[in-house]
């Protein structure tokens, strides 16, 4: 097909809609099965909707205490003192559902941060490996692996880095909402290869002498802007 025939078909899906493109699409000898569109869900929650988004900060200072029901939640790097968070989506309140012969192009987990340390520090983000609960979890009780409690740089899905120094990936003087990939993750989930028990995030070096804090705004703010995300987007045909 020439580029010019082509420029015509985008045209006439984005401005005319989708019948004519169809026909238009069918004089240019092109199916309708070889137009894949997008598809995104984006799955985010208030505190009503309990299951639809859970997340819940451990605190190692405080190792039975559960921090399901903050406002905030935290990532911390200190001695004695660190902190990781806990987040899951479910994916089943995507509408349309999402088949699992979908293929995920994109997963971003996003974050509202609301409070960051004086140094740039890197968050990383890891598939969590068995279930847990936002009322009952706990530093104590988290679920725990080698990849989460001695995590090789290259076994985490993705990270972020943040801080108020010049150069750093995501220099933060206010609130910010900073996003991380997690396709893979998400593409396993909805092929059905991995259990969705949702993310850890944890500072790539804890037990810092000077303790380090990120601060994000929880489900329980009450703020739908400025609870976790999860964005997905997919092509229903592989």
């Amino acid at each position: 097909m020439s580029a010019r025939p082509a420029l015509g078909l985008m045209l006439a899906l984005g401005i005319v809609g989708a019948p004519f493109a169809l026909a238009m699409a069918s004089s240019l000898g092109v199916s309708s099965q070889n137009l894949t569109p997008y598809r995104t869900c984006t799955i985010t929650a208030t505190p009503a909707a309990t299951t639809v988004v859970r997340d819940a900060s451990v605190r190692q200072g405080l190792p039975n205490t559960n921090f399901g029901a903050t406002t905030t939640s935290n990532v911390a790097s200190g001695n004695g003192l660190n902190r990781r968070l806990y987040v899951r989506f479910d994916l089943t309140v995507c509408a349309p559902a999402i088949p699992s012969t979908a293929t995920v192009r994109l997963a971003t987990l996003r974050a509202y941060l609301t409070g960051v340390p004086a140094v740039c520090r890197t968050i990383d983000i890891f598939p969590v490996t068995a279930a847990w609960t936002e009322t009952a979890i706990t530093w104590n009780n988290q679920p725990f692996g080698t990849a989460i409690n001695n995590p090789p740089s290259g076994s985490r899905t993705g990270f972020f880095s943040v801080g108020t120094p010049i150069g750093c990936q995501n220099r933060v003087t206010g609130a910010y909402l900073v996003g991380a990939i997690v396709t893979s993750d998400v593409a396993a989930q909805v092929a059905g290869s991995a259990t969705n028990f949702g993310w850890m995030l944890r500072d790539d070096v804890e037990g810092s002498g000077t303790t380090r804090t990120v601060t994000v705004s929880a489900k329980e703010l009450g703020a739908v802007a400025q609870a976790p995300q999860l964005v997905v987007t997919y092509v229903e045909q592989p």
